[in-house]
């Protein structure tokens, strides 16, 4: 007797648009093996809902174990579509059943055969056209979703927190208020887990931080989709994006128990690589007596790839009361530079603008010149572009992600003062509401870089 195995699959949209379904195909596989008597079922695979173009299939996975185990003799499919649809996969896959003498029939289609050269050839040939059918539909389907994109109109149902579908589009409803807070106690306390407490305590809401750091990552929260940057109304401004995701980038899952106040702020300048945080006990030196005193724990730095040779040459450690000592005489004077610089750029932009402004009105006062034929177009086409070329030079302006007023602020304060009331999370949180990188290198020194 035969060992068949009965393999089953169909995709959503095959089942939907051609009926094939997995009952279907069960009934017709099930009156085969009964119309035969040297034919016994080994076991029934079913994939449900999957591409044929995809070789990676749980069941599908379980048969070819079940082939290299030598546990069958027989694989019964109804068409050759059902088995695959990408000739290099199919290739592959032949070539482990005949090692282990397993052949296979379409039973809706029995004109396929395995047994003999030319069957294969044409089996070959079936599956091209298959796999060729397959890509066709593929790039239809991307060509119509990427117009649909680019029409601002939205590709399935779902939709994210804080949103409705009207008109095909993506619309803020009664709950983009709450997505709104959600970020904003996001960027105050940079905690996955204390922001799904307070989803749920506050407005009944049940996400797991999981689903919650998918939502705060989402671009259309800000009105971003793929290359479309005006892709529907966003609910939170781009700075409170980046603010939030940039302390996302932060905060890597971590098994130790200790707060390092400048995990995920720290890197080093000779890798490029995040330092590594830990905990060390240091030693005095020894006394006459051979004895030396053991120093409480205290919180370092380093760069792990250090050990990893050739990886990096960056050997030293750094103590975090020493970092901390060095940022608060460094950040006033840091911060004094900055408001000086953004009031600079502000300056600057506001010549931009006005020399902007000036180019602008020139090639409006030159087209009314032209219309009311006080100068012929060649004299218009030629000045015109020379104004056009004057305007395209001048760089476009950029808003900053944060007010001076909030850098003034700090600055003119006693942060040492202030400072030494602080928690260990709220320390480590101000460092992140200023400081954007801080780098450290072979030879000690300390750089920052605020946001």
């Amino acid at each position: 007797m035969k060992r068949a195995a009965l393999y089953i699959r169909v995709s959503s949209d095959q089942q939907a648009k051609f009926g094939d379904s997995l009952r279907e195909q069960q009934d017709t596989l099930n009156e085969y093996v009964k119309s035969q008597k040297d034919i016994i079922i080994h076991s029934v695979y079913v994939d449900d809902g999957i591409s044929g173009q995809k070789l990676e299939r749980d069941e599908f996975t379980r048969l070819l174990n079940d082939v290299r185990n030598d546990q069958i003799d027989l694989i019964l499919f109804t068409k050759l579509d059902r088995w695959f649809r990408s000739l290099k996969h199919y290739l592959n896959t032949q070539d482990t059943l005949e090692k282990h003498e397993v052949n296979w029939l379409a039973v809706s289609q029995p004109y396929y055969d395995t047994t003999t050269a030319y069957g294969k050839t044409f089996i070959n040939q079936v599956m091209s056209f298959a796999e060729l059918e397959a890509q066709m539909t593929s790039e239809r389907m991307i060509s119509v979703f990427n117009n649909k994109v680019k029409m601002g109109e939205v590709i399935s149902g779902t939709t994210p927190l804080g949103y409705s579908i009207e008109n095909k589009k993506l619309v803020p409803n009664d709950q983009a208020p709450i997505v709104k807070k959600i970020f904003e106690f996001y960027d105050e306390h940079a905690n996955l887990n204390k922001t799904s407490k307070y989803l749920l305590e506050e407005f009944g809401i049940q996400r797991n931080t999981q689903t919650i750091r998918e939502l705060l990552k989402n671009t259309k929260y800000i009105g971003v989709f793929r290359d479309n940057e005006n892709y529907n109304e966003p609910i939170v401004s781009k700075a409170l994006f980046e603010s939030v995701n940039r302390q996302i980038k932060m905060n890597k899952k971590s098994n130790t128990k200790h707060e390092y106040i400048f995990s995920g702020l720290l890197v080093c300048e000779e890798c490029g690589r995040k330092m590594n945080s830990g905990r060390k006990a240091y030693y005095s030196a020894k006394r006459k007596d051979g004895t030396r005193t053991r120093y409480p724990h205290v919180s370092i730095y380093n760069c792990r790839y250090a050990y990893e040779v050739p990886k990096c040459s960056n050997t030293k450690v750094l103590k975090e009361h020493i970092l901390e000592e060095h940022l608060l005489s460094e950040i006033p004077i840091l911060l004094k530079q900055k408001v000086n610089s953004i009031n600079q750029k502000k300056n600057n932009d506001n010549e931009k603008q006005k020399r902007q402004q000036a180019l602008e009105n020139k090639i409006e006062r030159l087209k009314a010149a032209y219309l009311n034929e006080i100068i012929g177009l060649d004299e218009y086409k030629e000045d015109r572009a020379s104004l056009v070329s004057q305007l395209e030079k001048i760089e476009k302006i950029e808003v900053p992600t944060i007010e001076t007023s909030i850098y003034a602020k700090f600055a003119d304060i006693n942060l040492n003062e202030h400072y030494e009331t602080l928690s260990v999370s709220e320390r480590k949180q101000f460092w992140r509401s200023l400081v954007k990188e801080i780098t450290f290198n072979k030879d000690r020194q300390i750089k920052i870089d605020l946001i």
